[in-house]
């Protein structure tokens, strides 16, 4: 357990980097137009240089944010965590010592279609819109950042913490080939290449582990 003055430490590092972020995020003005929108709304009128509205952090980062807190104490702090785990290190093995693996497997299935529905809101409300092709060949990203993030294929290892930061990964990935104007095709191989590399990475470990 580490002693007073190092906890007061760290809570004040971390204290630290959540303001910084704030600082950064209300660095940047929001858009002219949104800016526009919102002083009209509020019955003001637009002056010739415009208004300066801090960004600050968007809504679906908080959201994101609180979904990964409240899964990783899911996952680390309550049963059904190391039920998962214990599943997808080896199900047989689980099943033998008690845990009920279908009903485990369900309620897994019920919290993934809950966060799928969650994101289809966010993405819908972010576009103004709403299409069946919605989210096709995200799986590739979303895999690769799984991987990235030190989630094993092989099952039973894995971090919420990891998988957000290989999803911000892929997603600056994703963000930086469209600023540089790669074709989507290419866009597409280019994924595809990381997620076999992070796959051929994960074997070696696996294999090196065992």
């Amino acid at each position: 357990m580490r002693q007073l003055w190092a906890e007061a430490l760290v809570a004040a590092l971390l204290c630290g980097v959540v303001l910084g972020a704030v600082l950064v995020a209300n660095s940047y003005p929001l858009p002219a137009g949104v800016a526009r929108r919102i002083v009209e709304a509020a019955g003001g009128t637009w002056p010739q240089g415009g208004v300066f509205i801090a960004h600050g952090l968007a809504i679906p980062v908080l959201i994101a944010i609180a979904v990964g807190v409240s899964v990783t104490v899911l996952a680390t702090q309550m049963r059904f965590g190391r039920y998962v785990f214990a599943i997808g290190g080896n199900p047989e093995t689980a099943e033998l010592s008690g845990v009920n693996t279908r009903r485990t497997l369900m309620l897994v299935y019920a919290l993934m279609g809950a966060l799928v529905g969650n994101a289809a809101c966010i993405s819908t409300a972010r576009l103004n819109a709403a299409t069946n092709a919605a989210g096709t060949l995200d799986e590739l990203y979303v895999i690769a950042a799984a991987v990235i993030g030190g989630t094993s294929l092989a099952g039973g290892v894995g971090t919420i913490l990891g998988a957000m930061l290989g999803a911000l990964i892929m997603q600056s990935l994703q963000s930086g080939m469209v600023l540089l104007g790669v074709d989507t095709p290419l866009q597409t191989i280019v994924v595809g290449l990381v997620l076999v590399v992070a796959v051929w990475l994960d074997t070696i470990y696996n294999k090196r582990v065992k």
